[in-house]
């Protein structure tokens, strides 16, 4: 190499040419003083075209008691055959535990090369360190292109395809402008390589995460699992402690051993108006049942916290609906059932219209004479404002109209003294028979 291409190799031009060994170690964390370094082991310095980190190996440290001379005296004892015939001569062996390149003579530790951060801030990776050492050591060459404009680059083109085309420089002694050029592209260069480990090392960083989401995945399915056979084997014993507690010996089981057996008896519910005391009782106590379950209700929409005693066992409740019994009101449940039987009246006769008081007393048909009954009743809650809008929709809906049944009383004149009586139409009555609904 001639003296002028020396004298670039020192310089900010020497930067694009090739150091002493092609291995370009990339050592971040041993200082470059261990075998399986390549520069270290073949004997020969690191140069500007290695990507390491706190690197020792190079002419300062080879003085005795340097780092890397005291690392090759310490490698000899152990491996006598583990440098080349010059440097054995050069380096006697020592049986010494501590080498260090420091004054103190301290030994290298094992985390050499790591980035230490200040307090409060992270550790640097070894990818990091090599990111930085790129960016101090393959700085290009400035440049303007007033001054060479030949270097205007070409922004619309693209030439991707010559990435990896250059393998070497050319020339040894390039003019200035291609001086320029291959620091350019020698930066640019370890650019790409330092993106291309970035990919490499977040695609294992994505392969990582995937088996850990897969291994997690898996921990929930089989968490779901245990969690599905454990609420099998909780239904099954809550279903046990039921059947055990409605056999208890209690005041509420002993009512419903007694209501169960007056149903298979007698084939219907007590009612309080029986002369049997015991019928009466049962009555009651269906009362109180109902009566608590709709007063928990009430309280539940009002917002109260009250507890409520018979929600808090639903096989209770259970074991009465098998028995046919409804929690609702008793209004609630007049209202449903006698709406039913307007409907099957209406699809029976295919009309709403009714028969007058005397001809349904003539019958002798009681469902008839209670569903006139019921009827009429629900038009004087309805002209009363009695009724609510729920009864109101249910009755419209199945085709009852109260406009023939909300006929407003007219007013009657004052009667003078010697002046007919009139007689009273039908539209002066307060309902009329024989409507139609």
């Amino acid at each position: 190499m001639s003296d002028a291409a020396k004298k670039s190799g020192d310089g900010q031009g020497g930067r694009w040419q090739g150091g002493m060994n092609k291995g370009n170690c990339t050592c971040t964390k041993t200082q470059c003083l261990k075998l399986y370094c390549e520069c270290f082991s073949g004997g020969k310095y690191c140069n500007d075209d290695c990507v390491c980190a706190s690197c020792h190996n190079s002419l300062e440290h080879d003085m005795e008691g340097g780092a890397r001379y005291e690392a090759i005296s310490y490698i000899l004892f152990r491996k006598p055959d583990a440098f080349d015939e010059e440097t054995r001569k050069r380096i006697t062996p020592k049986d010494k535990t501590k080498v260090g390149g420091t004054k103190s003579g301290d030994k290298i530790p094992n985390s050499a090369g790591k980035t230490k951060g200040k307090p409060g801030r992270p550790r640097k990776n070894a990818n990091q360190a090599r990111i930085e050492l790129v960016a101090s050591k393959h700085e290009a060459i400035e440049f303007s292109t007033d001054e060479y404009p030949q270097l205007a680059l070409d922004e619309h083109g693209d030439y991707t395809e010559l990435a990896g085309a250059f393998t070497k420089p050319l020339f040894e002694e390039p003019s200035r402008p291609l001086e320029i050029a291959y620091s350019q592209r020698t930066q640019m260069d370890y650019q790409t390589k330092i993106a291309q480990q970035k990919k490499i090392d977040l695609a294992k960083e994505c392969r990582q995460l995937r088996e850990k989401l897969q291994e997690k995945k898996l921990a929930l399915s089989l968490a779901s699992d245990e969690i599905k056979e454990c609420n099998k084997k909780l239904g099954t014993w809550t279903r046990k402690v039921f059947e055990l507690e409605l056999e208890e010996p209690c005041e509420w089981n002993t009512n419903y051993q007694k209501l169960s057996a007056f149903k298979q008896r007698h084939g219907k519910m007590p009612s309080k108006k029986s002369q049997d005391e015991e019928e009466k009782s049962l009555s009651a106590w269906l009362d109180n049942v109902r009566h608590e379950k709709n007063a928990g209700d009430d309280d539940e929409k009002k917002g109260s916290k009250a507890k409520r005693s018979i929600d808090d066992y639903p096989h209770r409740l259970q074991s009465l609906e098998l028995l046919g019994i409804s929690m609702g009101r008793r209004r609630d449940d007049t209202f449903e059932a006698m709406l039913q039987k307007l409907v099957e009246y209406k699809e029976e006769h295919g009309t709403l219209r009714f028969p007058s008081d005397e001809l349904c007393e003539k019958s002798k048909n009681l469902e008839l004479q209670a569903l006139q009954k019921w009827v009429k009743s629900q038009v004087l809650n309805f002209r009363s404002r009695k009724m609510s809008p729920d009864a109101i929709r249910q009755l419209t809906e199945v085709g009852f109209s109260f406009e023939k049944w909300c006929l407003s009383k007219p007013k009657r004149a004052a009667k003078k003294k010697g002046s007919p009586k009139q007689e009273e139409t039908p539209e002066s009555t307060d309902i009329t028979e024989n409507a139609v609904v």
